[in-house]
């Protein structure tokens, strides 16, 4: 289990400089702790090409409830950073049981607007977590070289989110996508329907680049998270439909779709 999980305190408010540029890029809001079930769950995954959307929100709106967070259909943007053998993807290739992934996560606008997403998940076997800590950026990130991202960052994360950083600060892939949310009845088992994919490659860029979008419009994931024996609460959600368990990282298949990993057959 991942060290720290049970964190939950939100730090005061704290602004970094960068020596690349003068004056405070990002204003740093603190951990969500609005969102508890982010901390420590089980997740399973279903991959489902070419299935009808609309059915499965269907199901789920009959059989659950619509959950709202943002808006209530969300693209869902991030850049993946790793190394520069991409070691993250590789042990999730792999099966590696314990592993992590960063991310720098936003929504609903092409490029990152008023609130940002610093992101470390971690998993131990089926049992993952999220550290999810909020900033405000002081100007357009579109304006900043990855560097100055990953020196401000450095600046001004808690130490031990650091250390994640650093060991993978390069950027790899955007991935985005669009996302809509549901939980069951009792509120024990959050869904998430995931369609519309498109990769953006970031090696070698010096700033963000949304531009040569790759797209995979065939491939749709249903995720459903909760506490551990919840996997009847799952079926019951998802009845009549008997999807199959599988494994599925869109940032894997991210750098698969760009050529950065070969094209292995992953589920």
């Amino acid at each position: 289990m991942e060290p720290g999980s049970g964190y939950d305190g939100v730090q005061p408010t704290a602004t970094g400089t960068s020596p690349d540029l003068p004056g405070t890029l990002f204003e740093f809001i603190g951990e969500d702790v609005s969102r508890q079930d982010l901390a420590l769950r089980r997740e399973v995954k279903f991959r489902l090409p070419g299935a009808d959307v609309g059915k499965f929100r269907s199901l789920l709106e009959c059989n659950g409830r619509r959950l709202v967070h943002n808006e209530p259909v969300s693209t869902v943007r991030s850049v993946y950073f790793d190394d520069v053998r991409l070691s993250d993807c590789q042990d999730n290739l792999a099966g590696i049981s314990c592993r992590k992934k960063v991310r720098l996560r936003w929504y609903d606008s092409l490029a990152p607007g008023t609130a940002l997403f610093f992101e470390t998940k971690w998993r131990d076997n089926r049992v993952v977590g999220k550290h999810r800590l909020e900033f405000r950026p002081g100007q357009p990130l579109s304006g900043l070289t990855y560097r100055q991202i990953v020196n401000e960052l450095v600046d001004i994360l808690p130490p031990r989110h650091v250390v994640d950083l650093l060991q993978r600060s390069e950027p790899i892939v955007i991935v985005e996508y669009k996302r809509e949310h549901f939980e069951s009845p009792d509120g024990g088992v959050r869904v998430t329907l995931d369609y519309d994919l498109a990769f953006y490659d970031q090696t070698g860029k010096q700033s963000i680049s949304t531009s040569f979008p790759h797209r995979m419009l065939d491939m749709f994931v249903l995720e459903a998270k909760g506490p551990q024996g919840f996997e009847e609460e799952v079926k019951e959600l998802l009845y009549p439909y008997k999807p199959r368990i599988g494994a599925c990282s869109k940032y894997v298949h991210g750098c698969q779709q760009l050529g950065l990993v070969s094209s292995r057959n992953y589920r």
